[in-house]
């Protein structure tokens, strides 16, 4: 029964955040930080924060869609969001304030933990702004890994199991980082494997690019776009086996041009060059085209779908954007 309501809550709550999702993150800081609670509890109650606290952004989207599009994922995933308490920490420990500082550096340890698992996923992070303000995004792993949440559960399990044992922690976090750390390389390693695949059985003019999925590590969906379409395919690293799913027109060029020239498209495709168009159909009173992301397929998510209905004169006179 469990399996078939994970997919089914996450989707509802947290579809429309393309990071690791917050429960995640919450419990790999939990996980990771049992270990020193007894001896820095300042420590392991910063690295619980700091594993949360860059989602906070995504408050931005009581301000609306495009607020949220600007800054989820971007301010509060960086360089810059890091070196406040981590030097907040450092001035702390100069001065004598080691519980003040031991929270600082444990929310900047969060921190770097929470971003360096973003930068795993699909979307991307600015992890080096100010001084780039490029979204960064390795493709190993979906938003929502059932590995990584089951490795997770497991050590929250040991450590209240062992939770009167304040060295029996250390090693249930020490063995719970260095398996996540295993984990995220072998994934990369998989990822790799999987790009080396769509590149070898496309033609040499195609882009390609391949997302991961929630339940296996080695199942990847792949869009390999040449010659205005593109293939959708489901990609097995384990069996080799590449199964073509469908094939998308891309009607980029034949759409009106007011959609082009919204905001919402221009937000989207500087998140993916796979977001086109790809409906159009004719009306009495109006033209309806829908664009979307043709990567992100996981549950059959429309993130970032655009809907427009375009009058007979040109102009837009009904927008609907999924986010």
């Amino acid at each position: 029964m469990f399996w078939f309501w994970l997919p089914t809550v996450w989707q509802r709550r947290l579809l429309y955040d393309e990071s690791m999702d917050i429960v995640t993150h919450a419990m790999i800081g939990a996980a990771s930080s049992a270990g020193v609670f007894s001896t820095h509890p300042g420590c392991a109650c910063g690295m619980v924060l700091g594993n949360v606290l860059p989602d906070l952004d995504a408050f931005s989207r009581i301000a609306g869609k495009h607020a949220f599009m600007k800054f989820h994922q971007t301010y509060t995933h960086s360089l810059a969001a890091i070196s406040i308490p981590f030097f907040s920490a450092v001035a702390l420990y100069g001065s004598g304030n080691p519980i003040w500082a031991d929270l600082a550096m444990g929310l900047a340890l969060g921190m770097v933990m929470h971003i360096g698992l973003d930068l795993t996923n699909s979307y991307g992070v600015r992890c080096l702004w100010p001084i780039r303000s490029r979204r960064f995004a390795l493709d190993w792993i979906f938003f929502i890994d059932l590995p990584i949440i089951v490795l997770s559960v497991t050590a929250l399990l040991a450590c209240w199991m062992l939770r009167e044992s304040p060295s029996s922690l250390m090693v249930v976090s020490a063995s719970y980082i260095v398996s996540l750390l295993l984990v995220v390389a072998v994934r990369g390693m998989i990822a790799s494997r999987i790009r080396v695949m769509v590149s070898e059985s496309s033609s040499p003019q195609a882009n390609s690019v391949s997302i991961p999925t929630t339940f296996s590590p080695f199942r990847f969906l792949a869009c390999r776009e040449a010659d205005n379409r593109v293939e959708l395919c489901q990609v097995n690293s384990n069996s080799g086996q590449i199964v073509q799913e469908n094939v998308v027109e891309i009607l980029d060029d034949v759409i009106p041009v007011a959609v082009k020239d919204t905001r919402e498209w221009s937000v989207m495709r500087e998140l993916s060059p796979y977001f086109h168009a790809v409906e159009q159909q004719e009306g009495p009173d109006a033209t309806t085209v829908v664009c979307r992301d043709l990567r992100i397929r996981n549950f059959g998510t429309r993130f970032g779908s655009l809907t427009c209905r375009i009058a007979p004169d040109g102009h837009i006179i009904e927008k609907k954007w999924e986010v």
